[in-house]
């Protein structure tokens, strides 16, 4: 392997011993070899900090930096920053990659030098696309004159996964400091992807799903938490800042998607064991925080009906009536679900 590998595979772990061994399968299992794995050990309390050593041990492509617990978002950081690859590809310790996804990425690099990869992934370890995750563009490579068009797309909120991207090292943020964001879990992905949007000019879409994401039981409509708006508000604050540089187009889809995401909240809070007066309290932060960016406007217009309706209850503080919303249409779903069956 040359002293410059072409891929960095930026692998963070956290107490996922259950998950590990098939995550670090599927690296050893790539046919294509020059590449370097990155394991940080974000202070792992159960046995997978000394799973790392111990594949380390054997396998000289990959080496473990060990650290103290500062979440998902630091730890990706510390990777990359130690990384040595051209090219950057992230995986989740209990995610996998398709043995061939880093020989497709490098005849797609050797065919047309994009600054950005960017690919499907399947729920299903065997890489099948039963809900397929695809862009709304055909597979190939886009030059600078049709850059816009990925820019587009994660306005739009498609795609913003961190893990389903390949980048250049020299287009990301590398020594930007994200001390300040330490803890932050909800939407970590789009707060470190709009950086390397932004930092690059071309991109090929690989229409294949080469990566394996572990649905995450903890991320179900119950679980909401408080912190979550304020995690959110710091990566929508970002995705607005970054769409005004782009063009007024970015920035209409961008607003739209803000919508859409704190639409994804309110289902969770509704839904979620909090006291009513709690939930109160965050609907008034989540109305609070959309008119201080912002993101009431003209465009609700454009959003589908039911998303509509719930946004205009909460612009207009009808909390009775946000909840009720979200209840008749989640109910709505389930009985047209249950009729497609």
């Amino acid at each position: 392997m040359s002293s410059k590998p072409r891929f960095s595979i930026v692998a963070p772990v956290y107490n996922t011993s259950a998950f590990l061994s098939e995550c670090l399968d599927s690296v050893e299992q790539q046919t294509y070899r020059n590449f370097e794995l990155v394991l940080v050990d974000d202070g792992s309390t159960d046995n997978s900090g000394k799973m790392c050593d111990e594949f380390a041990a054997q396998h000289a492509y990959a080496r473990v930096i060990h650290q103290e617990n500062q979440g998902l978002l630091l730890a990706r950081r510390v990777g990359l920053q130690a990384a040595r690859g051209e090219y950057i590809v992230t995986l989740d310790s209990d995610d996998m990659l398709r043995t061939d996804a880093l020989e497709l990425l490098s005849a797609e690099i050797d065919a047309n030098h994009p600054d950005i990869l960017t690919f499907t992934f399947s729920r299903a370890t065997s890489f099948a696309l039963f809900n397929p995750s695809r862009l709304s563009m055909p597979a190939g490579y886009y030059a600078a004159d049709q850059y816009g068009l990925l820019k587009m797309q994660i306005c739009k909120g498609r795609h913003n996964n961190l893990w389903s991207k390949c980048y250049r090292r020299a287009i990301a943020d590398v020594k930007a400091d994200y001390t300040p964001f330490r803890g932050l879990t909800h939407a970590e992905d789009l707060l470190q992807v709009l950086p390397i949007i932004d930092g690059g000019k071309t991109f090929s879409y690989v229409d294949e799903p080469l990566y394996y994401y572990r649905p995450n039981p903890g991320s179900a409509t119950g679980s909401y938490k408080p912190r979550q708006l304020k995690d959110l508000s710091v990566a929508l604050d970002a995705l607005i800042r970054y769409a005004s540089s782009w063009g007024y187009s970015y920035l209409q889809e961008a607003r739209k998607s803000a919508l859409l995401q704190l639409s994804y909240l309110l289902h969770m809070l509704v839904n979620s064991r909090l006291e009513n007066a709690m939930q109160v309290e965050q609907l008034e932060r989540m109305q609070a925080y959309a008119k201080k960016a912002g993101l009431f406007g003209s465009w609700e217009h454009d959003l589908r009906l039911d998303k509509r309706l719930e946004i205009e209850a909460l612009e207009k503080g009808q909390w009775g009536r946000v909840v009720r919303r979200v209840r008749a249409f989640e109910l709505l779903k389930r009985v047209r679900d249950m009729r497609s069956k």
